[in-house]
């Protein structure tokens, strides 16, 4: 009777911490390693075709972080998170402004040099009605030393 409240008191308790300690070690040392930033990138560049043609210009903000998967193994990960609120459209003939609130997240392997294409709607002021979209090219390096760099440039939708 005295071993199995032994047993229940206190080698049970001592039975999980020793198996649960190593993975949550592991957790906070994985955590430790992810590497963030954020960066404001210029876009220049335009869409459309004829009388419809917007010139986009304006920052966005992306945030990044790279991370890592030590506990499984897995190819590192690069997450972008997209803010396209600071950018601005023009119509180039009737000089009508467009807007965008966009945001997205994105998540690639991380490679030294990536292409990702991003589309994004925008709309002339409130008009619903009005939105269409367009696509944006970001250009992606990353360093070691520096970490991650990039431009942009807006492109004809498909």
């Amino acid at each position: 009777m005295k071993t199995d409240l032994l047993c229940k008191r206190f080698l049970r308790p001592l039975l999980v911490a020793a198996i649960a300690l190593p993975l949550l070690a592991v957790g906070v040392s994985a955590q430790a390693q992810i590497q963030t930033s954020v960066l404001r990138v210029n876009i220049e560049g335009a869409t459309g075709s004829g009388p419809d043609i917007v010139g986009f210009n304006g920052p966005l903000t992306v945030s990044t972080r790279v991370i890592p998967d030590p506990v499984f193994s897995s190819p590192t990960v690069l997450e972008l998170v997209i803010d396209f609120s600071s950018v601005v459209g023009v119509n180039k003939a009737g000089g009508k402004k467009f807007l965008t609130e966009a945001q997205t997240i994105v998540h690639r392997p991380l490679l030294a040099f990536d292409q990702i294409e991003v589309t994004f709607p925008y709309r002339l002021g409130a008009a619903v009605q009005s939105a269409r979209t367009a696509n944006v090219l970001l250009a992606v390096s990353f360093n070691a030393a520096s970490g991650v760099s990039m431009t942009a440039k807006t492109i004809a939708p498909p």
